[in-house]
C-alpha cells in the first residue's frame, strides 16, 4: 500500500490537478468560487515550486558528495 506522502509527491508534480482538488474546499471557506480558484492556483504552484527546489537541492547535494568522494 503506497504511503500518503507518495500521493502528495505526485500531487506536487501536477499543480493543476492539485488546484482542482483545493478549489472546492477553498470555495466553501471564502464563499466565492473565483477567489477559491485563485488561492488554490497560488497554493498549488507554490507547493510545486517548493517540491522542485527540494528535488534540485537533493540532486546537487548528491552530485557534490560524489565529487568529494572521487577527489584524491
Amino acid at each position: 500500500m503506497p504511503s500518503p506522502f507518495a500521493a502528495m509527491k505526485q500531487l506536487a508534480n501536477k499543480p493543476l490537478f492539485l488546484t482542482a482538488i483545493l478549489a472546492i474546499p477553498l470555495w466553501a471557506v471564502f464563499g466565492n468560487f473565483l477567489v477559491g480558484v485563485m488561492v488554490a492556483l497560488f497554493a498549488a504552484f507554490f507547493i510545486a515550486m517548493c517540491r522542485s527546489l527540494y528535488v534540485l537541492k537533493q540532486s546537487q547535494n548528491s552530485r557534490q558528495s560524489k565529487e568529494d568522494n572521487t577527489k584524491p
